[in-house]
């Protein structure tokens, strides 16, 4: 069960994204940069967009756009990974369902279902991992 945020986190949330988009380094040049700027966010936080960070990932990133960190930490939330149990159940229903049961099909099944490329599935997110176990459990109803 994941908890609401209370109004006063919210309202704490909405201001450190204020702080982001006024901050030095944004302003003078992630703001005309965008998609570099959304790789570092990918790359250090797993996220496209400072609106999907958590309060702490948001501390660290004003923190890093204000010089006041040297280098940025990566510091993704796991939450939002795949879980080792959604990763087991794909893998046994891709072998309920698939002729070829290789990972490497296994992984261009999830990509033609998420129009994502995963170099391993242990990367995947769990909604992501939710849309593949539903579609594979339609298709073996389906046959």
């Amino acid at each position: 069960m994941c908890k609401q945020p209370t109004v006063k986190q919210t309202a704490y949330k909405k201001s450190l994204i204020q702080q982001v988009h006024v901050s030095q380094k944004y302003r003078a040049y992630y703001h005309e940069h965008k998609d570099e700027y959304r790789d570092i966010l990918e790359r250090h936080f797993g996220e496209r967009s400072s609106k999907d960070l958590n309060i702490a990932q948001l501390v660290v990133l004003v923190k890093w756009l204000n010089y006041a960190l040297p280098d940025m930490p990566i510091i993704k939330d796991r939450s939002k990974e795949a879980t080792q149990r959604q990763i087991a159940l794909m893998h046994a229903l891709w072998q309920s369902y698939a002729r070829d049961h290789s990972d490497s099909a296994l992984r261009a099944f999830v990509n033609k279902i998420t129009k994502k490329t995963y170099l391993h599935l242990d990367r995947l997110s769990k909604a992501d991992a939710t849309k593949c176990i539903v579609a594979l459990k339609n298709t073996l109803k389906e046959s």
